[in-house]
């Protein structure tokens, strides 16, 4: 999961938000537009990029359904059009081009599951509606209630094989969601992995529904498409009896604040009175902010406890597992350097005990050769801004920022 991942998921709630209201204004609903706007969630294993094979094998499908169409030989520009016409809302092929759906929905149900949707159109439907006008979480949970005592759905060739209807009906809801906190419980490992640390894996879905909503609010997660991001870092986002809370969603800085950058460590001290505070601050969030957009693929979290307040967490960065701590600094002066030393040893301590660090400085520009070579030394990356784009000295970062 990561922040692009999470746009994603709200795109895709903007765009099945706009096509229900227009469907639901209608007298007679079928199975099919049902069944179409439930598949606007699907992916398949190819859903980037222009060619991605999604488009043509769920989401084009999925619209026609929905509207009753045959786009069997159009594409997906061709489609958006068509849409917007029949809605008479031009800004709606704007959506549609969107690259949206974000489940890889079981193969062997995705047949089987009209016939399904079909044969429980007269209690799905009040559902579907319900699920669009939710207004607080007490609307959700009952959803959730009628979830629960909703047939399985039959596997293809299969009959006696069943879904559970959370893994079709929760991305739907979510996709149907005004405020996107219908919560997902659709069978993928990160959500049992979520469900596992707040122990209530195997527990009903009213119980699983009232645990995962308890954190909106907790640790920047404002919503459920947040709550998909964090996965098995939940523990660290709440606080218990003893133990404070050390991790929450990184969020965009201010960087027009005329306040002093407030003090993470005693030892900062020294290095903020050398320098402009105010100064400082707005460069310190803006190189942050920054972060923001060049690692938007990736889930970034930030720290949240005074005894681990790193800057920037990116979870996952080398696609083997490894997490990567990002100390930020306003100023190439050797002094900075030297505090976010210390600082990033600190902080990978704190989460990550005897691990082996993977850690780097971010800067505002590309300090002294010297610098570099005792970084490297150090096994410590270095990062900076040219302009927009990031470059690095380290070619352990090569897939993050560009080598120079």
């Amino acid at each position: 999961m990561s922040v692009d991942w999470a746009n994603r998921q709200r795109d895709t709630n903007k765009l099945v938000r706009i096509i229900a209201e227009y469907v639901f204004s209608q007298d007679n609903i079928s199975a099919a537009q049902l069944y179409g706007l439930s598949k606007l969630s699907w992916i398949t294993d190819s859903y980037e990029g222009e060619s991605a094979s999604y488009i043509s094998s769920t989401k084009i499908p999925a619209l026609a359904a929905i509207f009753n169409r045959n786009y069997d030989n159009l594409n997906i520009q061709e489609v958006a059009e068509d849409v917007a016409k029949i809605m008479q809302n031009p800004n709606v092929t704007e959506w549609v081009l969107k690259h949206t759906g974000f489940t890889n929905f079981y193969k062997a149900y995705r047949n089987s599951v009209y016939d399904w949707v079909e044969d429980n159109l007269q209690v799905l439907l009040p559902m579907y509606k319900r699920a669009f006008l939710a207004e607080s979480s007490e609307d959700r949970k009952n959803l959730f209630i009628e979830i629960a005592s909703t047939s399985g759905i039959p596997k293809a060739n299969h009959p006696n094989q069943l879904m559970k209807p959370e893994y079709f009906l929760t991305p739907t809801f979510f996709m149907l969601d005004a405020e996107i906190k219908f919560p997902l419980i659709n069978g993928n490992e990160w959500v049992k992995n979520l469900l596992k640390k707040l122990e209530v894996q195997g527990r009903s879905l009213p119980e699983q529904h009232d645990a995962m909503v308890e954190l909106y609010g907790v640790g920047g997660i404002v919503d459920a498409a947040d709550l998909d991001q964090v996965g098995r870092d939940i523990p660290d986002f709440i606080s218990s009896p003893g133990k404070s809370a050390k991790k929450k969603l990184l969020e965009g800085k201010d960087t027009k604040s005329t306040s002093a950058l407030p003090l993470k460590d005693e030892n900062d001290v020294e290095a903020i009175k050398n320098s402009g505070t105010i100064k400082q601050r707005r460069i310190h969030n803006q190189l942050t902010n920054k972060l923001l957009d060049s690692l938007s693929s990736f889930t970034l979290l930030e720290g949240c406890d005074d005894s681990c307040m790193f800057d920037v967490l990116v979870k996952n960065y080398d696609s083997e597992k490894n997490d990567l701590i990002i100390e930020v600094k306003s100023s190439i002066e050797k002094s900075n350097i030297r505090m976010a030393i210390g600082q990033l040893y600190d902080y990978w301590y704190e989460l990550k005990d005897d691990e082996e660090p993977h850690i780097s400085i971010l800067l505002p520009e590309r300090p002294d050769d010297k610098a570099i070579q005792f970084l490297n030394w150090m096994d410590i990356g270095m990062l900076w801004y040219e302009g927009g784009d990031l470059h690095t000295s380290s070619d352990w970062l090569e897939h993050l920022a560009t080598v120079s």
